[in-house]
């Protein structure tokens, strides 16, 4: 009769750390619980917000049957852009009536061979809103020359001028003591203060005011007359 030895015990085996690790049921099935809690939460997460939705939509619908909210009204940008400048308008009506200041050229004539004739000269001084006695005084300032004004109020300047020259010392005189340097308005006045002595130039568009400088004799060339 034949005899049987027994079989080790499986359980009884040294097993290695790897393949006990590799075969550990108990961390598998820890693994599976965390996953199957991180779904179960993510559900409850969706059902939520679904829940929420549902809610806003419902007061939204309950709102809107209601009557308590309308659609805003929706603009263009050009649409916007009219309706300020139509405001504009409507409450500065002296905007639109601004008109361009042109001013004429100087009309000079020749009268025998050293003096020249402005002829214009009393229009322009109108047309300027400024004192003839002024724009002389600076006309003769700046050409460094005499002059008159006859009894047609017309100057007459010693020398021989051009109209071009004449006409640079004209936009020279209105930058200085016409324009406003605020706005760019031509109308203006020219008034003198009583306590400080100084011209003032006022606008009359922005209400602005500045000062301005006096007139300065430049180089006078000595003539055979003044050695006299």
């Amino acid at each position: 009769m034949a005899d049987f030895v027994d079989a080790p015990n499986v359980d009884e085996q040294e097993v290695p750390d790897e393949v006990a690790a590799m075969f550990d049921l108990k961390q598998k099935k820890k693994k599976k619980k965390k996953k199957v809690e991180a779904s179960a939460e993510g559900d409850a997460k969706v059902d939520a917000a679904v829940a929420g939705d549902a809610a806003s939509g419902e007061a939204g619908s309950s709102s809107s049957a209601g009557g308590f909210e309308l659609d805003p009204p929706t603009y263009s940008y050009s649409q916007l852009l009219n309706r300020v400048v139509d405001f504009i308008h409507q409450n500065n009506p002296e905007l639109t009536d601004k008109k361009r200041f042109t001013m004429k050229p100087p009309q000079l004539m020749r009268v025998g061979t050293k003096k020249t004739l402005w002829v214009n000269f009393q229009e322009i001084c109108a047309m300027m809103r400024r004192n003839s006695d002024h724009v002389f005084q600076f006309m003769m300032a700046e050409l460094g020359t005499e002059g008159s004004i006859d009894g047609n109020k017309r100057l007459v300047i010693r020398g021989k001028f051009v109209p071009k020259y004449i006409e640079s010392l004209l936009r020279k005189y209105i930058g200085e003591y016409v324009s406003c340097q605020m706005c760019r308005s031509f109308n203006t006045s020219l008034a003198r203060d009583n306590v400080s002595r100084l011209f003032f130039v006022a606008c009359q568009d922005c209400g602005s005011s500045r000062s301005v400088a006096q007139i300065r004799a430049g180089y006078h060339a000595q003539t055979r007359a003044d050695r006299r």
